[in-house]
């Protein structure tokens, strides 16, 4: 070993870049177990914000398989009692494509318009967010208000790229509404992108729109969903629990296995590419070691080095590097991933396992690379290498 260590010392040189070639790969292995772990926490987080507290009840009417009428106003106040919802609302969905317009004629409508009737909370759950104006309120609703709330899609179809302010008029069946806001639909909804919402009194009381089944959309507390869930069919229907579809989100470890799944099987692999060229790198390097050093070898088998000891000071040395490139790749793994972490505002996940492995795969990839050249500089004979 003192031989071996005595051996790097003399060449630092090329020692330092033999190594860098290890700490490449493994600084790589690093650094993609690290951002896929960052990243799948991220998107478990991004998911339990949002997602992972959505609770959908669909209301399957009567004439399409259901025994319940439409639901009433008066339910959400039951299920917003319900222990972890913050808000409940109604929201139904017209039947095909009304033509929705910014003036009163039929030559110039935008018949791909979706149009929706929701209580205000069911906006709010659903997460819309208003960017102009305001959101109607239940006195709209009590009053039979024709008023509206356009997404910021459909804002801009019907009234340019400036939007509609309040007090815009928007044309729906040749029925005026009242624009009173613009809103935002939240990310991966296509059914509120583009939307016109009306009041949910226009599902029973506006002529030229046909309404169909309801659904109710509850936002819970992180962590209630399923509680809610359960519950919920009891609070609206109890008389027929079973007629009401509730939509719960996915399991989130799943998801969560199936994102680092994917994205550490594409990584790793790039990380193993990149170890097996250092490992080629640290084997080549030091077969022309042998090479140069062959009186040396052959003076100390002549003085009764045993093949087996000059294989072992190869082995060491070879193994010495990879050591050296693994702690050297493994710290500049953390701070990649660290880097990107914080560009990212993710959380920093590094397992304990990976920052106490990578250095043992250094050091195993420099043992493995230099079996061959170990080899060459047993066999090397003392009287030729002399004589040479």
């Amino acid at each position: 070993m003192a031989q071996a260590l005595q051996a790097m010392g003399g060449r630092r040189g090329r020692a330092a870049l033999t190594a860098l070639g290890v700490a490449f790969g493994i600084c790589a292995a690093v650094a993609t177990l690290g951002i896929t772990a960052s990243a799948s926490q991220a998107v478990t987080a991004k998911f339990d914000e949002f997602t992972a507290t959505e609770v959908k009840v669909k209301y399957p009417m009567l004439g399409s398989g259901g025994h319940l009428p439409r639901p009433e106003v008066a339910q959400r106040l039951r299920v917003a009692e319900l222990n972890g919802v913050r808000h409940a609302g109604l929201m139904v969905k017209a039947e095909g494509h009304p033509t929705v317009s910014n003036i009163r004629r039929d030559d110039a409508p935008w018949d791909e318009a979706t149009v929706l009737a929701a209580q205000e909370d069911g906006l709010t759950a659903a997460g819309a967010t208003i960017l102009h104006g305001r959101m109607y309120d239940t006195g709209h609703e009590s009053r039979h208000d024709r008023v509206a709330v356009l997404d910021a899609v459909a804002a801009t179809r019907l009234f340019g790229e400036a939007g509609s302010g309040p007090g815009a008029l928007v044309y729906i069946a040749d029925v005026p509404y009242a624009v009173l806001g613009v809103y935002r639909a939240p990310p991966g909804n296509a059914g509120m992108t583009g939307a016109v919402v009306l009041p949910y009194w226009t599902a029973t009381a506006q002529p030229g729109l046909r309404f169909p089944d309801s659904e109710m959309i509850i936002r819970t507390q992180l962590g209630a969903a399923d509680q809610v869930a359960r519950e919920v069919p009891f609070a609206i229907a109890p008389q027929a629990p079973d007629d009401l579809a509730v939509l719960v989100p996915p399991d989130l470890r799943s998801l969560r296995a199936g994102v680092e799944r994917e994205t550490q099987a594409l990584f790793l692999g790039l990380a193993l590419v990149s170890l097996v060229i250092g490992a080629l790198g640290v084997s080549n390097v030091s077969y022309v070691s042998v090479l140069e050093r062959r009186a040396e070898i052959g003076l100390r088998r002549a003085v009764g080095a045993s093949r087996r000891a000059i294989a072992a000071q190869f082995c060491l040395e070879t193994a010495g590097l990879g050591l050296i490139g693994g702690v050297v790749g493994t710290i500049a793994g953390v701070h990649v991933t660290a880097a990107t972490s914080l560009m990212k505002s993710w959380l920093v996940i590094l397992d304990p396992m990976v920052l106490g492995g990578g250095p043992v795969v250094g050091m195993a990839t420099g043992l493995v690379a230099g079996v061959y050249p170990a080899i060459a500089a047993a066999r090397v004979q003392p009287a030729e290498a002399l004589r040479s």
